[in-house]
């Protein structure tokens, strides 16, 4: 999975430090990462940064960052949130609930008005899902996977530059919809080969990868044995492919090598000892002489 990307609304490069009331939007992959940069940092320490949110259609905005504190009741969201030592908002483990409007801000005084303008931060979230229940994936079973970017403004709409697809090309049994230019679907038949694959959704502006996110279709019910009570899957050394043999045959080939190994015992144990030619006779021979007095 890519890191999140970020580009700037209005001038399509990236913004220089002390830069306030520039639009910026971010995208990241769910699961993943990501840091929305503060470009109006008074106090290196942070101490003057306040961090506000506004959630994806609410009409109310959340103070989770105070004067370089995190302010939140929450405590899962809590613990997802952090300030990095440019007092950039970090987000972990990002999901579709983070998408919304961020508004970085400096106080100079906890009790003082606000300084300078705001820098604001759009998040969109790009999600991947199964409609078809991950238990029910198996050979032979369609399988839907939908794709979207999640915005602050509509989700499934991309910007005209935008777009959506699969890569790589998922092949001529997938059926590939597109419900808008961020919104899409695919519909594929599964395959044997297909346990363990990875379904890959990409966001591309004018054809350049920009951001993506995986999908994984592992099976649960692959078993390491046929249906048959008479065969055993049997690998063979150095490769991975699995071969079926009889048990019979199995059996016969064990009791075969049993017998020859016998068979060359009894035979060597029988054998009457070799004997030795003249020369080695004599050279072998011990002559005792016994002294008469």
């Amino acid at each position: 999975m890519l890191a999140s990307w970020l580009w700037l609304s209005n001038t399509g490069t990236l913004p220089r430090q002390g830069v306030s009331g520039e639009t910026l939007s971010m995208f990241s992959g769910e699961g993943d990462d990501v840091s929305l940069p503060c470009n109006n940092v008074v106090y290196p320490n942070c101490s003057s940064t306040t961090w506000n949110y506004n959630r994806n259609g609410s009409t109310g905005t959340i103070q989770e960052i105070t004067l370089g504190e995190i302010k939140v009741d929450q405590t899962e969201r809590a613990e997802r949130l952090s300030l990095g030592s440019d007092c950039s908002l970090h987000v972990s483990d990002v999901r579709a609930e983070d998408v919304g409007l961020y508004i970085c801000q400096q106080f100079l005084t906890e009790t003082g008005p606000k300084h300078g303008g705001d820098a604001p931060v759009h998040l969109s979230v790009l999600t991947i899902s199964s409609t078809t229940p991950v238990t029910d994936l198996k050979p032979n079973v369609n399988m839907t996977l939908r794709c979207s970017l999640l915005t602050d403004t509509q989700h499934g709409t991309c910007r005209s530059r935008f777009s959506l697809s699969w890569v790589p090309n998922p092949g001529t049994n997938a059926q590939d919809t597109q419900d808008s230019s961020c919104d899409i679907t695919l519909t594929v038949t599964l395959q044997k080969k297909d346990n363990n694959r990875k379904w890959t959704c990409t966001l591309t502006e004018e054809g350049n990868v920009k951001i993506s996110i995986d999908f994984t279709s592992t099976f649960s019910d692959i078993e390491e044995k046929t249906t048959d009570s008479d065969d055993v899957i049997s690998t063979v050394p150095g490769t991975s492919n699995a071969v079926k043999l009889p048990i019979s045959h199995i059996m016969l080939f064990v009791a075969l090598t049993i017998m020859a190994t016998i068979v060359t015992i009894h035979t060597r144990r029988n054998r009457p000892p070799k004997a030795l030619p003249p020369q080695a006779e004599e050279a072998s021979g011990i002559e005792i002489h016994v002294l008469e007095e």
